[in-house]
Formats: C-alpha cells, sequence, structure tokens
C-alpha cells in the first residue's frame, strides 16, 4: 500500500490548510461557449417544424419510417399469427379426442 499523497491525508486541528493546485486549463467548447449566443425562446428555429433538408434526408427519413412501421408490424403480427395457430392446433387437437 503506497503513502497517500499530502494533498489527500485528512486535516488535523492546527495544520496549516492545504496548499492550492494549479489553475485548470480553459476549455474552447467552439459556438457553445459563446456566453452571448441566444439560448432558450430567444433561439433561432424553423417555423412550422419545417428546415432546409436535402433530399437525401427526407429519402433516409422515409426509409427509416418504412423500417419503423414494419417492425411495428411484425411485433405486433407474428404473435397474432402464432396465437391464432396454437389456438386452432389446441381445437383440432380437442376436437380429435371426442
Amino acid at each position: 500500500m503506497t503513502a497517500p499523497d499530502e494533498d489527500e491525508r485528512p486535516a488535523l486541528p492546527g495544520a496549516e490548510p492545504p496548499r492550492p493546485g494549479p489553475a485548470p486549463a480553459p476549455v474552447d467548447a467552439g459556438a457553445g461557449a459563446d456566453p452571448h449566443r441566444a439560448r432558450g425562446l430567444d433561439a433561432p428555429f424553423a417555423a412550422g417544424g419545417e428546415d432546409a433538408a436535402d433530399p437525401a434526408r427526407r429519402a433516409r427519413e422515409a426509409r427509416d419510417i418504412r423500417l419503423l412501421v414494419l417492425f411495428v408490424g411484425l411485433l405486433v403480427g407474428v404473435p397474432t399469427v402464432l396465437t391464432i395457430l396454437a389456438l386452432a392446433a389446441d381445437l383440432l387437437a380437442r376436437r380429435g379426442d371426442g
């Protein structure tokens, strides 16, 4: 086990306070760091939800919507079909018992 650094040791009564470390380097976050940019309701937005979307993006969104509808249809349809088949098999098996 290694000895803790001086900064990690608990302060004892009457001990001198810890020395401040080096100041953190400034972070450049690009446009998001601009303190004067508009925020909240003052920020620009596309009226009516329409923005300048290129045809490639619209085609990608249309494909994604079709895939979403297909997957939802499969998630609902497959269990429904399997349930109907299981009920039909059960009814046929009971009819043969009589």
